[in-house]
């Protein structure tokens, strides 16, 4: 083979790798293009732990900057494995929005998975996250309403945990993007809502009054929470139950009327689990 052959293939081999090269540079731009536009990954929605799509990378920008609204609406309160409708909306003046997107979570006080959330033909469930175990629901790619001005909903179900697991939050962001193709020029918000179960005590405990039968102590009052704490003379008593009858009016203290003798004065205070303290209840057994 002549030098002026060797040099004629060389460079047409020099070509080949850089075409090649051009065409599966495009390839992933336009998969991760898709990827965006038939939902992120797992734990994009700024619940604890997590980030939004406002990172480098991603869509970029500071979350919560354009003129737009994003809102979850969800029950006031939930009861143990009943089913709910959850739904996230955008809503926006800006006329440049034509693409919508969102990713939603449900945690439960320890930022555990809370309950089960179910597709539509409009969006998709996935698991995954923080520890491997919450739960997602987002759009898919018909889900992202491709032209449509002014907002987007999304409605779907979402049944809620089989106990009681205390206050339940759910956690969103959302894209309204430009629908240029790529990740520039989009807008990303987040926002959350948080519900009791129903039922659930509200507001501070309030001792009014106490006594001593046997070995307990019986601490009557009103918003006595399920798992309500006792404290005399500032120290949590153990064996303390919500009375099985009346829960909210009346603590038992199993062992604690042992340690009151007669004629001795303490101070009692109940405190609930969210953190709420009763007032300062003076008690002295009768002699």
């Amino acid at each position: 083979m002549s030098q002026k052959t060797r040099i004629k293939v060389t460079c047409l081999a020099f070509f080949l790798a850089a075409l090649v090269f051009e065409l599966v540079s495009a390839d992933q731009t336009v998969r991760g293009v898709r990827a965006f536009a038939e939902g992120p990954n797992p734990g994009h929605t700024g619940a604890p732990g997590e980030l939004t799509c406002a990172v480098a990378g991603c869509h970029g920008g500071e979350p919560n900057t354009g003129p737009g609204r994003f809102e979850i609406t969800a029950p006031s309160s939930y009861e143990p494995g009943m089913t709910y409708q959850i739904s996230v909306t955008h809503s926006t003046s800006d006329t440049t929005r034509r693409r919508w997107g969102f990713q939603l979570t449900a945690l439960d006080g320890t930022n555990n998975r809370a309950g089960n959330l179910q597709s539509t033909s409009i969006t998709q469930v996935l698991d995954g996250g923080p520890g491997g175990n919450r739960q997602y629901i987002e759009h898919n790619f018909l889900g992202t309403f491709q032209g449509q001005p002014s907002g987007a909903t999304w409605t779907f179900n979402w049944v809620a945990p089989s106990t009681d697991v205390g206050r339940i939050t759910f956690y969103a962001a959302g894209n309204q993007a430009n629908n240029n193709g790529n990740e520039s020029g989009d807008q990303i918000y987040s926002t959350s809502v948080s519900i009791p179960v129903a039922g659930a005590i509200t507001g501070a405990p309030l001792i009014t009054g106490a006594a001593v039968m046997k070995k307990q102590l019986l601490v009557t009052g009103e918003n006595f929470a399920f798992e309500a704490q006792l404290l005399m003379d500032g120290d949590k008593q153990k064996k303390t139950f919500n009375d099985d009858v009346n829960p909210s009016t009346l603590l038992v203290a199993r062992k604690t009327g042992n340690r009151i003798e007669p004629g001795q004065t303490v101070v009692l205070q109940v405190k609930n689990p969210d953190g709420t303290l009763s007032n300062e209840f003076s008690f002295t057994r009768p002699l």
